[in-house]
């Protein structure tokens, strides 16, 4: 038995970016945009959804987690360049997925 039915209301489908974001390489992909992303693309990207309400040095802190615990080390450069991001929180959370990350092998 499904407990699911397909989407009958085009305002609640999902964004373009979260495309593909169901696999691991998918949220991998997308924590990595996020961590790139300049603030008009996130304004534009979430324009009119309730996610704005979350700054983007918010969203890119939880990306640094995620990177964090799913990443490898493709996602080293990336991470580091939040090494210096404004936000202590955000620079925090970089250095501690640089380290995590560096004592797992190459994938």
């Amino acid at each position: 038995m499904s407990f699911t039915s397909a989407l009958r209301e085009p305002t609640f489908a999902a964004r373009e970016m979260f495309a593909g974001s169901d696999s691991r390489e998918g949220t991998r992909a997308l924590a990595r945009e996020i961590l790139m992303m300049e603030p008009a693309d996130y304004a534009a990207a979430f324009r009119g959804s309730a996610i704005k309400r979350a700054k983007l040095w918010m969203l890119r802190r939880n990306a640094c987690v995620v990177l964090g615990n799913i990443g490898t080390h493709k996602d080293l450069a990336v991470l580091e360049a939040m090494l210096v991001h404004e936000h202590e929180v955000v620079r925090e959370h970089a250095a501690w997925a640089v380290a995590r990350l560096g004592r797992h092998p190459p994938q």
